[in-house]
């Protein structure tokens, strides 16, 4: 009963992670579009690509599908704007 009750704990504290570093992830996806603004196409679009990237996955960790998910379509829709990436 004690191994139940400690694994409903575990999942019930996604909380504790989201609220101290939700923010940074915010942030550093606006500075990814605000360093996107200043430079070249397709830089542009690498950058905040790989900021939506890091910050879906956290969500993901913090168990906010939906939110996710909508940073993952935005990520696939700016490779997609992109176009095919060159062959080396």
């Amino acid at each position: 009963m004690a191994a139940v009750r400690a694994a409903v704990l575990r999942e019930n504290r996604t909380h504790i992670i989201l609220k101290p570093l939700r923010p940074l992830f915010t942030e550093g996806v606006a500075l990814a579009r605000r360093l996107a603004a200043r430079t070249g196409p397709q830089r542009g679009r690498a950058v905040p690509a790989r900021a939506l990237t890091d910050r879906a996955m956290f969500l993901l960790a913090a168990r906010r599908y939906g939110e996710a998910y909508d940073d993952f379509r935005e990520v696939v829709a700016l490779l997609d704007r992109a176009g095919p990436s060159p062959r080396p």
